[in-house]
């Protein structure tokens, strides 16, 4: 089905599509910020509707499922410290610009007597930039890109989802 009108995300077509591409953008409210929320899919997507009402009910549940990200994000990046290392390493070179938060929370592991920034510490400052709903992504079609300092770095903690929200993978990105 090229068209289809849905509760949640009104009419959508895929019938002009020529490629892969937003077909509903909405912003989430999340906390008071706005977190930039799109629909995607592709010309031979089939439009479902039982799809649909799951993303629906995740965006519903977006609060929770920001927490679930978040709790996930903080035991990966104690495992594998790689990106905070990497954004440590780009905020300590001399002259580094535009990124702020990052330079903060060094100031802060150092005034505390650490050596390194704590995984929790860094979750915890890490924004919500957008939420991306692929309609033709089987095993992960839900991704929640975080990141800090989003005006002085392309990096990205990608929070990978099935429909129901249930996290799959984290991908560092840019």
């Amino acid at each position: 089905m090229d068209t289809i009108t849905h509760p949640y995300f009104g009419l959508l077509s895929t019938s002009k599509l020529q490629d892969t591409d937003v077909i509903w953008e909405v912003p989430q409210d999340l906390n008071g910020k706005a977190v930039e929320t799109w629909l995607w899919a592709d010309p031979a997507t089939s439009l479902d509707a039982v799809l649909l009402d799951e993303f629906a009910s995740t965006l519903n549940l977006l609060p929770q499922l920001d927490q679930k990200a978040r709790e996930a994000l903080t035991q990966h990046l104690q495992a594998e410290g790689d990106f905070i290392d990497a954004l440590t390493e780009a905020a300590s070179e001399e002259g580094a610009q535009g990124l702020p938060a990052m330079q903060t929370l060094l100031g802060q592991a150092r005034a505390a007597g650490q050596e390194q920034i704590k995984a929790a510490d860094f979750v915890a400052a890490l924004q919500l930039e957008n939420i991306s709903l692929w309609c033709s992504h089987d095993d992960a079609p839900v991704v929640l890109d975080y990141r800090l300092d989003p005006e002085g770095n392309d990096q990205i903690l990608a929070v990978k989802c099935d429909a129901q929200g249930n996290i799959t993978e984290i991908a560092w990105e840019s």
